[in-house]
């Protein structure tokens, strides 16, 4: 027993020795690689000698082939892209897709079985002929083709500006935790292998490449000298307009990278590149060279691009540590995939506004040089250690030659961890929300090291940050890496502070404090804001309205409204009506909880508003105004979503109506003057109260493909249950554009008996075919110009309710197709192609709609009931303002309708009098923070 006790001490000795011991794999390449500038093509032959540093007898090598990321829209790219709401790729065309083929994989000349990944066909498992021993090495040899795609993503091309990144077949990473296969994504970055490479490319000579590492080749670099004044050529009846790129040399030309110790390989090829060079002393007195590649169109932006890579160069060659490498270098980008993108000794960077964002942006890829390219961290396991630090650093280099910047980061990630939608700092890329991988993984990593240097004190952080690079550089270093180098050099337990990397919410460095009162028109005080940002924020200013009766709504407004948001909100309008000389206004307030569990949030308040909505001109031409106030108390319940990256929003709410609105009541008045007898009619305005029960769920998906709403609207009031399923689904075009269906459902249900006197009482409930006017906008929720109107434009206005019919017959006693029973109704809304949009002619761009119409209800299949089964109209929609208004124009629709028109207008004006329109100020797009702060 006592020898079986001491076996399992020793193993488990062993064992703890070895995973001590650190080791890394070395792979090194020798490519040989071709451009095709008319099919946007590479064509290469690629020999890696693949060393075994493991301990471990390796029977087969997983291959990247990333590449193949681009090649159709079932990838593991294209769901993530979509996902964060970019179907560009997801719609692209096939010439505009790419891929990686003619592979075929030999290991020390022998033919090697390939098996597929079972999930990705970016991934490949190489079998190994003769197992790989620990310390032994292989050559591994494949031909490869790889098609560019249009670089909507870090790589590919863009017309002939050429962009080759993640373009060979490269091994994944096998480490003590085994192997890291990973698809490509755009949402989180890599993890490679170390070693050396040895990379000629052919190209038409007239092209500039600029590549990882260095090339050596005395005609080349008396030609790229030539290039710091390049300008392309400009037509000849034009000083200022230039000429097509010019076409590609017959000759070619074969240039010879190299590079050590890197574990990537980029480059990058264009005919239209400027090239500035420089020299670069670091802190070490080490030179380097210095190179930035543009185009002349970003000359005014780029031209001091050189400088600002030496600055940046310096920078963090004095914070972390010498820089290895003989060269740094930066390349313009092509503006279709947006931002920076890092490589060793390179960074390529799309077209940016101005010279200050581009001299942060440099400073940040260039940085990755230190932590990326040098410290290689799992980037897609660990962002935060990659892109937060050098995030930190970044932020400490633009406060140097800056100045402190707006903290609209600081704002937006508070907005985040107060509602608890943020995610650990900790979380793998992947699983990051889009918004999340941005303030989380950069800005809140970046403010928690800023913490760790406030706990540590600046000089013993430095010192501790240059620990850790002389001791991690040129290998893979994990979080629990980090965190001894930390203390091994500070001498300090930072559990506590490490702790903060696996919990979401604020850092305790992170807590606004104060109130500040904001006019909303102090343009300096909201900047002062944006740089210090207070717990409390009270904003005030002048407000203006307008309707039919009150004329002009003139008054101001209060509200503490902001991001990041308060538990309590309120908002708070009075007016003065300059019609009616009454006085209006709306507010409301809200308290929120952010619960932990099922709830994403519980919100309890009340609105309240308080306007003219008719009024009644006596035979003397005396007006009477009529009002009505409502009081809205209610109940949000948020569900929360078990996926972070989850776009679905399902809700509860629950809205109790309190409504006071004014009414005429007429009466005859008697007067007796000697023996003269006369009778007028008379009027008062008298008050009638009612109340509105009204249950809703609500399921949304807002993804950007095929996104889809679903509610169930159930309301009761007196002597009535009414419910209604509305669903909303939207078809994408590959063009842009796209269908839109809404389905309805409605049932009427008494609950009292069915006479005559309560069907009048509730005839502004019942359901309603055709296009809603003010007086059926029961519950006040839609903006209504003349709510009561029955003449004149204000009179066409209708809102999207029921039936949601375009056609409207409102001086009908009975309108056409309403109902207290039930009503089924479809709505089809797709957009006209610009090519046949005759609006498309006009400087301002004016989309066109083409809609559909289709419903019945139970009258019309009634036995006798004369009527037609199922009704229709289709027409034209001019949407406005991001559909905040619509106009409506019917041209085919029912017979009913037609004779409705026929009898209620002259000839000369049915064409005008049958345009409706609408107004939905819920359209405007604020869906973003409308979450946070709307009841």
């Amino acid at each position: 027993m006592r020898k079986y006790y001491l076996a399992i001490v020793a193993v488990i000795c062993i064992s703890i020795a070895s995973q001590a011991q650190y080791w890394q794999q070395q792979v090194n390449y020798t490519i040989d690689v071709s451009l095709n500038d008319t099919d946007h093509s590479l064509s290469g032959f690629e020999k890696i000698v693949y060393i075994n540093h493991s301990p471990d007898t390796l029977h087969f090598i997983w291959f990247h082939l990333w590449p193949n990321a681009y090649k159709n829209d079932r990838t593991a790219f294209t769901d993530q892209t979509l996902e964060n709401g970019n179907t560009k790729f997801y719609f692209s065309n096939q010439e505009d897709k790419g891929y990686i083929n003619r592979l075929d994989f030999k290991v020390n000349e022998v033919t090697a079985n390939v098996e597929d990944h079972p999930k990705y066909i970016d991934i490949v498992k190489v079998i190994l002929p003769t197992p790989l021993a620990p310390g032994a090495q292989t050559t591994i040899t494949t031909p490869f083709y790889v098609r560019l795609p249009f670089n909507i993503s870090r790589g590919g091309h863009v017309g002939q500006s050429y962009q080759a990144t993640q373009w060979y077949p490269k091994p994944a990473v096998y480490d003590k935790d085994g192997w890291h296969t990973m698809p490509y994504l755009d949402q989180g970055e890599f993890y490679s292998e170390f070693g050396n490479f040895q990379v000629n490319i052919t190209i038409p000579k007239n092209y500039v490449v600029a590549a990882t590492g260095s090339f050596d080749n005395e005609e080349e670099e008396k030609w790229l000298k030539t290039r710091a004044n390049f300008s392309l050529p400009t037509h000849q009846n034009s000083t200022k307009t230039p000429a097509a790129i010019p076409p590609s040399s017959s000759g070619l030309k074969t240039l010879h990278f190299t590079q050590n110790n890197v574990h990537d390989f980029s480059w990058f090829a264009d005919k239209s590149f400027i090239v500035q060079q420089d020299t670069c002393r670091l802190p070490s007195g080490k030179i380097i060279e210095v190179k930035a590649y543009y185009t002349p169109a970003e000359k005014e932006n780029w031209d001091k691009a050189v400088q600002f890579a030496k600055d940046a160069t310096r920078f963090y060659a004095t914070e972390l540590g010498d820089y290895p490498y003989p060269i740094v270098q930066v390349v313009q980008g092509p503006k279709s995939f947006g931002g920076g993108m890092e490589y060793p000794t390179i960074t390529v960077i799309s077209p940016i506004a101005n010279e200050k964002m581009l001299d942060i942006t440099i400073a940040h890829e260039i940085g990755h040089n230190w932590l990326y390219g040098i410290l290689a961290s799992n980037e897609r396991m660990h962002p935060w250690m990659d892109e937060g630090i050098n995030s930190f650093y970044e932020k400490k280099y633009t406060a140097l030659k800056y100045g402190q910047p707006l903290q609209l980061e600081k704002i937006a990630f508070e907005t985040k961890a107060i509602t608890k939608t943020d995610q650990p700092i900790s979380t793998p890329a992947a699983e990051f929300s889009e918004t999340n991988y941005l303030l989380v993984a950069y800005y809140k990593t970046a403010a928690w090291m800023q913490y760790l240097e406030t706990v540590l004190g600046t000089d013993v952080f430095q010192k501790a940050m240059q620990h850790y690079y002389s001791l991690w550089q040129f290998k893979h270093p994990q979080p629990q890496d980090f965190k001894k180098a930390i203390e091994e050099s500070s001498g300090q337990n930072v559990d506590s502070v490490f702790s903060y990397l696996s919990k979401p919410g604020l850092l305790p460095t992170q807590k606004s404090t104060g109130s500040k009162a904001n006019f909303v028109f102090n343009f300096n005080s909201w900047k002062a804001y944006l740089r210090n940002p207070t717990k409390n924020l009270f904003t005030f200013g002048p407000a203006v309205g307008y309707n039919h009766y009150d004329k002009l709504l003139a008054g101001g407004f209060i509200t503490n409204l902001k991001l990041p948001p308060s538990a309590f909100n309120f908002f708070l309008a009075p007016f003065y009506a300059t019609g009616s000389k009454k006085l209006a206004g709306l507010g409301f307030a809200t308290y929120s909880f952010y619960p932990d569990k099922i709830f994403q949030r519980i919100t309890v308040g009340v609105a309240a508003s308080h306007f003219t909505m008719d009024e009644y001109k006596d035979e003397n031409n005396q007006k009477t105004f009529l009002q009505f106030t409502k009081l809205a108390p209610g109940i949000k319940l948020v569900l929360k979503e078990k996926n972070p990256r989850s776009n679905k929003n399902r809700y509860i709410q629950y809205k109790s109506f309190f409504f006071r609105e004014d009414a005429l009541q007429f009466y005859r008045d008697t007067m007796i003057v000697g023996t003269d007898t006369s009778i007028s009619l008379q009027h008062k305005t008298i008050s009638n109260n009612r109340i509105l029960q009204q249950l809703k769920f609500v399921v949304e998906n807002n993804r950007a493909l095929y996104p889809y709403r679903g509610e169930l609207k159930i309301e009761q009031g007196k002597y009535f249950i009414r419910a209604g399923f509305t669903g909303k689904y939207f078809f994408n075009y590959p063009k842009g554009g796209g269908l839109s269906v809404r389905l309805f459902a409605g049932k009427f249900i008494y609950t009292s008996p069915k006479t005559f006197t309560n069907q009048f009482k509730t005839d502004r409930f019942h359901l309603n075919m055709t296009g809603a006017n003010g007086y059926e906008d029961y519950t006040y929720s839609d903006y209504f110009i003349g709510r009561n109107t029955f003449t004149g434009f204000t009179s066409q206005q209708i809102m999207e309710r029921d039936g949601a019919f375009k056609v409207r017959t409102d001086l009908l006693a009975d309108k056409v197709a309403k109902t207290d029973d039930w009503l089924i109704a479809a709505n089809f809304s797709t957009t006209i192609p610009k090519s046949i949009n005759p609006l498309s002619v006009f400087p301002i761009q004016i989309p066109l709609k083409l809609y559909l119409d289709v419903g019945t209800y139970a009258e019309a299949w009634k036995q006798d009931a004369n009527l037609d089964h199922f009704l229709y109209d289709i027409g034209i929609q001019i949407p406005l303002l991001k559909e905040t208004v619509n106009i409506y124009i019917p041209l085919l629709f029912s017979k009913v309708y037609k004779d409705y028109i026929q009898s209620t207008s002259l000839k000369k004006e049915r064409f005008w009098k049958k345009i409706s329109f609408s107004i939905d100020i819920s359209n405007f797009n604020f869906r973003k923070i409308e979450r946070h702060l709307h009841f």
